[in-house]
């Protein structure tokens, strides 16, 4: 199996690419909508939004998301 893809949104994840730097490589992952904007009137603005392998992961930080993909490529 390969590497899982990591596919995230600037304003959901607070995430940039220079922020994945060192961690995964530029081919294991993809900036775009991941489907669960903040700016939803009943989304929680304190959480964070990625998509590993298609698989939805909400974190209460950019920390702590950068950590969960870290794990996910390891």
């Amino acid at each position: 199996m390969g590497k899982p893809v990591v596919k995230f949104c600037k304003k959901c994840s607070g995430i940039k690419p220079k922020d994945l730097k060192g961690i995964i490589d530029k081919d294991a992952w993809k900036e775009g909508c991941v489907h669960a904007c903040v700016k939803k009137k009943d989304a929680e603005p304190e959480r964070v939004f990625a998509r590993i392998d298609g698989r939805l992961v909400v974190c209460s930080s950019k920390k702590d998301l950068i950590k969960k993909i870290k794990e996910a490529v390891a």
